[in-house]
C-alpha cells in the first residue's frame, strides 16, 4: 500500500496557489502512486484550468471535458515530468491546445452541417448588467454580449486562443509562446489580428443594426 502524507493543503474548496516545493513534493508522491496527492494537484488547478477553457470554448461542459481530459493526461505522462516547469504551466499548454483542437473541429462541423447549439454560454466573469439597470439597459447589454461572442467564433481557433490568454489570463507574450508552441513575434501577429478582427466584426454588426 502507497502512503502519502497531505497536511499542508486545505481540505476543501481550492487553496491558495502552492508553493514551488510542495508542488514537487505532492508530484513525486504521485508518480509513486499516491492518488491524494494527484488529487490535491487537481484542486490546486482545476477551476482555474476551467475557467480558461470555458472562456475559450464558451459551453462550460465542454470546457469541464477538455480540462478532465488534460488532467488524464498529466496523469499518464507523471512518469516523463520532471518539474522543469509548474504543473500549471504544463496545463495550460495542454488545455489551450485542446481548446484549439475543438474550435477547429467546432468551425468544420458548422461549415458542413450548419452546426449551432442553441445552449452556448457566456464567460461566466464576463460584467453581467445588475439587476438595478433598466430593462432596456440589460437588453442593450445582452446585445452588446451576443455581438461579442459572434465575433469571437469568427477568429481561427489560434488567434481566440492568443487572445484570451493576453487579455483575460493576462499572460505575458513569452510565456504565451511557450504555451502555443509559437514565437513571440508569431503571438503578436496573432494578437494584433484577432484585434483587428474584433473591431471589424463589431463594427460590422453595429452597422448592420441600424
Amino acid at each position: 500500500m502507497n502512503l502519502c502524507v497531505v497536511d499542508t493543503l486545505e481540505s476543501g474548496g481550492y487553496a491558495l496557489p502552492m508553493e514551488t516545493r510542495e508542488e514537487a513534493i505532492l508530484v513525486e508522491q504521485a508518480r509513486a502512486g499516491c492518488e491524494q496527492s494527484f488529487e490535491a494537484l487537481v484542486r490546486q488547478n482545476s477551476e482555474r484550468m476551467i475557467q480558461l477553457a470555458w472562456r475559450m470554448v464558451n459551453h462550460r461542459q465542454d470546457a469541464e471535458e477538455i480540462v478532465q481530459e488534460a488532467f488524464l493526461r498529466f496523469h499518464r505522462s507523471l512518469d516523463r515530468f520532471r518539474g522543469d516547469s509548474l504543473v500549471s504551466t504544463w496545463l495550460y499548454r495542454t488545455v489551450s491546445r485542446l481548446c484549439i483542437d475543438y474550435l477547429r473541429r467546432e468551425r468544420i462541423k458548422r461549415r458542413l452541417f450548419f452546426f449551432s447549439r442553441p445552449d452556448d454560454e457566456f464567460d461566466p466573469l464576463a460584467q453581467a448588467p445588475a439587476n438595478t439597470i433598466r430593462q432596456d439597459d440589460q437588453a442593450i447589454a445582452r446585445q452588446e454580449l451576443v455581438h461579442l461572442m459572434r465575433a469571437l467564433e469568427r477568429l481561427s481557433p489560434r488567434q481566440r486562443a492568443v487572445l484570451t490568454l493576453r487579455h483575460q489570463e493576462e499572460l505575458p507574450l513569452k510565456e504565451i509562446a511557450e504555451i502555443l508552441g509559437l514565437s513571440e513575434g508569431s503571438v503578436k501577429v496573432h494578437l494584433h489580428r484577432a484585434v483587428q478582427g474584433l473591431r471589424n466584426s463589431l463594427a460590422e454588426m453595429e452597422n448592420s443594426d441600424d
